[in-house]
């Protein structure tokens, strides 16, 4: 399967490759065709060092530290590859469906399609020239978008016969965090100082917080270790964990106060009202550790279904088609998706993912997607805005 994947993906920079190419050269004149296929040759060749790169250097065991610059660099020409080809596209199909309009509107078609030609061409390289504006302007934004401390998202859990004791509980979710490539230490002080300022009961990490080793991006994680929540820090990975060594990961967060809940559950009291916060590992951790795979009756046992509130951790929503047949939780918290992060992706995961983002009823029990504290790959967030999540319940 990975070897489908990946000449697929060697297929799609060969034809988005020749695509730009010819793109550019509408833009620029015919005589500096050379210097056209010389330039975007080192732009595609830049903006897949940070894919393959960390890919062979994962392998290895360890990153160069002057590849976190060269993820910099990668990642952002990797948005800006995406935005040409949104841009070009729409202008390619402006231009077509003008030309089909044309052909129905003349009765000669053919004999004044030639006298056109040159009036053609040089609409079609305007078009181009306002799409390599638009594709630049729409980088800037979305970068914007994506490196802004992330907003606070409220978001009220109907609940039938919530416990009295239980209308003031709160949870805090951050999810999908991918610290490391171009998130750093400054982001995540930030996203720490903002959600201790809403002083949470506790606070959910649902996977999916790092791109690195521990030995390498410790320091830029460790500021978690100042969350403060009155009733804990609950984590559970998600599949990029696994990427990274998963059992540092998980050794390293439960070393700085976080409790992991990898097929498990912990109850907790609120008042007169009892709590179970359980988890599961990632639904892709059998990949790479059998023994990690996830369980869904082991999250649920010695608690008891006569509990107030139960809650579910999974970083991928989908774990919610085997979750509600317990017919135990009351809730999932999720991310994974990013809701798309970048326009178009944020319209056509709806296609992939049955969960969208926001508050989904999946048969008697609630899931809640997240869009993502951080962004993944390109610093790029566009119609997808990063949030911290502030989780209320209600009575139903």
């Amino acid at each position: 399967m990975d070897l489908i994947r990946i000449t697929i993906l060697i297929l799609f920079l060969i034809f988005t490759y020749f695509y730009l190419v010819r793109c550019f050269l509408l833009v620029i004149q015919p005589q500096k065709k050379r210097n056209v296929y010389i330039l975007v040759l080192i732009f595609m060749f830049l903006l897949n060092i940070g894919f393959w790169g960390s890919r062979f250097f994962r392998w290895q065991g360890h990153l160069p530290n002057y590849f976190y610059y060269l993820e910099w660099v990668s990642y952002t020409c990797l948005g800006l590859m995406l935005f040409f080809l949104i841009c070009f596209f729409i202008a390619d199909l402006f231009f077509l469906l003008n030309k089909v309009i044309y052909f129905f509107k003349r009765k000669s078609f053919l004999e004044k399609e030639i006298k056109k030609n040159k009036i053609h061409s040089q609409r079609r390289s305007f078009l181009h020239m306002i799409s390599v504006g638009c594709a630049s302007i729409l980088t800037g934004i979305a970068f914007y978008n994506a490196r802004k401390t992330p907003e606070v998202k409220k978001v009220f859990v109907p609940i039938l016969n919530l416990h009295s004791d239980l209308k003031d509980f709160n949870i805090v979710q951050l999810t999908d965090f991918h610290i490391g490539q171009t998130i750093g230490l400054s982001y995540v002080h930030a996203v720490v100082e903002r959600v201790n300022s809403l002083n949470p009961d506790i606070i959910v990490i649902t996977g999916d917080l790092v791109d690195g080793f521990v030995h390498q991006i410790k320091e830029w994680v460790e500021p978690l270790s100042t969350l403060k929540a009155k009733y804990g820090i609950y984590y559970v990975t998600g599949n990029h964990e696994y990427y990274w060594d998963a059992t540092g990961w998980i050794q390293f967060m439960q070393s700085i106060g976080c409790v992991y809940l990898g097929n498990s559950n912990k109850t907790i009291s609120i008042g007169n009202a009892n709590v179970v916060i359980a988890g599961l590992t990632d639904l892709a951790a059998i990949k790479f550790n059998e023994n990690e795979k996830t369980d869904y009756i082991k999250s649920i046992e010695n608690a008891s279904i006569k509990s107030d509130l139960k809650i579910l951790l999974a970083h991928q929503p989908n774990s919610a088609f085997e979750a509600a047949k317990l017919n135990f939780y009351d809730l999932q918290i999720s991310g994974h998706t990013h809701g798309g992060q970048m326009w178009p992706m944020t319209w056509m995961i709806h296609f992939i993912q049955y969960f969208r983002p926001g508050l989904t009823l999946y048969e008697k029990m609630w899931v809640y997607v997240s869009r993502g504290t951080g962004y993944w790959g390109p610093p790029s967030r566009l119609g997808s805005d990063s949030e911290i999540t502030h989780i209320f319940f209600k009575q139903a």
